[in-house]
């Protein structure tokens, strides 16, 4: 057997390779044999009848397509194991000779191989080290611990329905069209949930008016195709309500759990604050980090990855996408580079992973899968297992890096 290749983009390999008739008779004769002993002639058991009746019974082409068949899976395999390769993707496998391959010339084939990519990364503990450097001491405000008091005081607020025109605090209940689509919502007054001069227009209205006006969307407004276009609405205000928020005390304090007084929830109040900061500067570092290391990282992406990630980033967004008024599918070209960073961050952990012998262990798995039981409905065992499999992978890379 005889080989050559050449490296393509995108991970793949152009393979030309010469199977020799001395070579090739081997499958020749295995796919030969499987014929003949599967040979049925009336009056003898299969195998056994006279090799000239069951040389005249099999079909010689068939018994030639299974011995090229087999030549190609083996000497492909073979090839692969020496050049350390591993496929993603089913070869593309033409035959190209024209002579029988039991003739003088043998036989070729072309295939067309999409490999695992070959990675290069950099020093990514040095990168991980320099940008550790960087995180940020976090501090909770007596400003930020008043608004958590206050979110507690209106979450505990009775309604109580009122007749008097509606103004800022109160909570109100209204049907409304936007261009024509209707919604229906609840929602208190001053919050500034919606388009700029959308709730100062309910201001002053009472429960069972209707009204209609019209809003230009600002030149920042998050639907781009709505920037700086005027909005029509209609709105029918169903109901007022008073909020009577209870007061910031000691009492209050102690009927949202186990406190002695205000203060004491107000230091849970900020525990749970700097909690939650310190868990996204944690995150805003792993980003940082991955990404430093993706920025210095040689890897040539196959196509079939890409598109791959692309099919689940358009489900994830689509109806975000949709919500917009947009297609999901048109929007594949705009999330191809998102597609693309995942894919490299994906194979940079793994690469990493691989190097720092960070594989978990068959221990590891099962009891990290007790955890994540409700997140993989549907999913089938071996597709669970390298669910859990990849969660622990990203765990044991980030903990390397974030030390």
């Amino acid at each position: 057997m005889k080989s050559t290749f050449k490296k393509l983009k995108g991970s793949k390999i152009a393979l030309e390779v010469t199977v020799e008739p001395q070579d090739f008779q081997k499958y020749w004769d295995s796919a030969y044999e499987r014929a003949v002993s599967n040979v049925s002639i009336k009056g003898f058991r299969p195998g056994a009848a006279p090799k000239e009746l069951a040389d005249n019974a099999i079909n010689k082409a068939l018994v030639m397509e299974n011995a090229v068949n087999d030549a190609v899976r083996f000497t492909l395999n073979k090839i692969t194991d020496e050049n350390s390769w591993t496929m993603i993707d089913k070869p593309k496998v033409e035959v190209v000779s024209e002579n029988s391959p039991l003739e003088k010339s043998g036989f070729k084939y072309t295939a067309e191989l999409v490999l695992y990519p070959e990675i290069t990364l950099p020093d990514y503990k040095k990168i991980a080290a320099k940008i550790r450097e960087e995180k940020h001491e976090v501090a909770v405000t007596a400003e930020e611990i008043s608004q958590s008091l206050e979110w507690l005081r209106k979450s505990r607020a009775p309604l109580v329905l009122v007749a008097r025109p509606a103004r800022k605090g109160d909570v109100v209940e209204v049907d409304f069209e936007a261009d024509g689509k209707p919604a229906t919502d609840k929602f208190e007054l001053g919050e500034g949930k919606f388009i700029p001069g959308f709730e100062e227009n309910i201001e002053n209205k009472k429960g069972g008016d209707e009204f209609s006006f019209t809003i230009k969307a600002p030149n920042d407004y998050w639907k781009e195709e709505m920037r700086g276009k005027d909005i029509a609405f209609k709105v029918k205000l169903k109901s007022v309500f008073e909020m009577n928020a209870p007061e910031a005390n000691d009492e209050f304090a102690k009927t949202l759990g186990k406190f002695e007084n205000l203060e004491d929830l107000k230091k849970n109040i900020n525990e749970g604050l700097k909690a939650e900061k310190e868990n996204k500067e944690a995150d805003r570092i792993k980003v940082k980090i991955l990404e430093g290391i993706c920025e210095g990282t040689k890897a040539d992406l196959p196509e079939i990855f890409i598109e791959k990630t692309l099919d689940g980033l358009v489900e994830e967004l689509r109806k975000t996408i949709e919500g917009a008024g947009k297609k999901a599918e048109d929007a594949r070209g705009d999330l191809r580079k998102a597609a693309e960073r995942r894919v490299l961050a994906n194979i940079v952990i793994h690469e990493i992973a691989k190097q720092e012998h960070l594989e978990p262990s068959k221990e590891e798995v099962e009891e990290e899968s007790k955890f994540h039981a409700g997140e993989t409905k549907g999913l089938d065992v071996s597709r669970f297992y390298d669910y859990i499999y990849g969660i622990l992978i990203n765990k044991k890379v980030f903990e390397l890096l974030q030390k």
